[in-house]
């Protein structure tokens, strides 16, 4: 091993005294929700003075592009928006100019009435689940590709919704679509759920087995709810370019029955201001349910998301982050690639980090994507021979100063593994993460 770098702990920290901790915090740590262990963290780095290599938590590790900002300070003082209410759907040159970045970008034509922002792509996720699951109150049930976000599995409960779900570790191209497919002839599922690139195994789907899931959910009255909290950061990041190919992949190139959801934490480090984009198929939001008219007082599934959810939770979205999104979207339909380019940090830094669990003893849990190698990105997934359960290897690498949560707790049947962030382990981090692994490694020989 190489020597520790400057001031470093010895490992393992204390174990009486961080059982002593864990058991103090009122939950059970095993299924820990990410909020739950980003506390029991906090705690134990402040008993302990110790500082942890964060991987449990999936928020943005970059500044805010200065275009944002000037533009929020701007309304802020200039339009004097504190003191008013924003429409509740959208300040209307907002709404325009996600349309154009949805033709621009992701090759979608959709109008501006279709074009949301919403309080973070959660709201858009827990709007989406919300009037989707009451058109037809025969059927109850949202199928999910697995793994996928935790919360978005909060929300369902909170919904009354029934979870069903389809593992992406074994399931893909033909497969997969054949296996939704005879999951959904049960009768009891209203709409399929996915993120993609996939949080947390950075799969993406392919443009075909999109254009499947867009023909099942024709021919099953399906909804599809497309998370792309990630949009644009797998390897192709640096080829876009405002109207021209490769364009993002998305499902609504496919099909208008589907809301697709664009979160602006990631791609524009804006996780601060909770503004998202929820883009919501023309064809989807001009039909009415008869479900819905009983549910939420309306039949149109627009008039549902935007009146019947988004107004009794928010009432609309704060109007200085609108200004802020309206001021990034415009210079990226400009063709102002710098905003994009920021965000190929988190690939080079899930290159190295990957790269040193695996010279500890680890193995990467989902590992390639359709047989071609996993791209490298916000990401990544890890297990670690003699620990069968991904919770024991979490408590035991508690000891050693770095975190992370269990694949458990995304729905994937890998109970084995972790999922690994990598947007808050800067180049600063990497000897103490090479260091932490190496005494893990040494106290856990295979």
């Amino acid at each position: 091993m190489s020597p520790a770098p400057d001031d470093h702990p010895s490992l393992p920290f204390d174990r009486a005294r961080v059982r002593s901790i864990i058991e103090a915090q009122g939950f059970d740590v095993r299924r820990g929700s990410i909020r739950e262990m980003n506390k029991l963290v906090n705690t134990i780095e402040r008993e302990l003075g110790v500082d942890f290599i964060r991987m449990e938590f999936g928020v943005p590790g970059l500044p805010t592009p200065q275009v944002a900002v000037d533009a929020e300070i701007a309304a802020l003082r200039d339009r004097n928006v504190a003191n008013t209410y924003a429409p509740f759907d959208g300040l209307p040159e907002l709404k325009a100019e996600i349309a154009r970045f949805a033709r621009l970008y992701l090759d979608v034509e959709i109008s501006p009435r279709c074009c949301i922002p919403t309080v973070g792509a959660m709201q858009g996720s827990f709007a989406a689940i919300a009037v989707t699951s009451r058109m037809d109150p025969a059927r109850r049930t949202l199928l999910c590709l697995e793994p996928g976000f935790p919360v978005n599995k909060l929300q369902m409960r909170l919904l009354d919704v029934q979870a069903a779900g389809l593992d992406l570790y074994h399931l893909r191209g033909q497969a997969l679509l054949d296996a939704i497919e005879e999951r959904v002839q049960l009768g009891d599922v209203f709409g399929v759920l996915w993120s993609s690139p996939n949080n947390p195994s950075w799969i993406c789907l392919k443009d075909w087995e999109l254009a499947g899931i867009a023909r099942l959910c024709e021919r099953y009255d399906l909804v599809a709810i497309e998370d792309l909290a990630y949009f644009g950061m797998d390897t192709r990041i640096d080829c876009f370019t405002a109207g021209e190919p490769p364009y993002q992949p998305s499902i609504l190139q496919y099909t208008q029955r589907a809301f697709s959801i664009i979160s602006c934490s990631k791609i524009f480090s804006y996780a601060g201001q909770r503004i998202a984009m929820t883009l919501i198929g023309p064809e989807l939001a001009e039909s009415q349910s008869a479900g819905l008219a009983s549910a939420l007082g309306t039949a149109s599934v627009h008039h549902a998301f935007v009146h019947g959810v988004l107004y009794p939770v928010t009432a609309c979205g704060p109007e200085s982050p609108q200004y802020g999104l309206l001021a990034l979207l415009r210079a990226a339909n400009a063709g102002d690639r710098s905003l994009f380019e920021p965000a190929a940090e988190y690939a080079r830094r899930a290159r190295i980090m990957k790269q040193q669990f695996l010279n500890s003893g680890f193995n990467l849990v989902y590992d390639n994507d359709l047989g071609e190698p996993l791209a490298d990105g916000f990401y990544f997934t890890v297990a670690c021979a003699g620990f069968d359960d991904g919770a024991d290897l979490l408590l035991e690498l508690l000891h050693y100063g770095v975190s992370a949560i269990t694949l458990g707790t995304t729905g994937s049947c890998r109970t084995e593994g972790l999922r690994a962030c990598v947007s808050l382990t800067d180049e600063s981090q990497f000897d103490t993460l090479a260091w932490r692994l190496a005494c893990f490694r040494r106290d856990h020989p295979q």
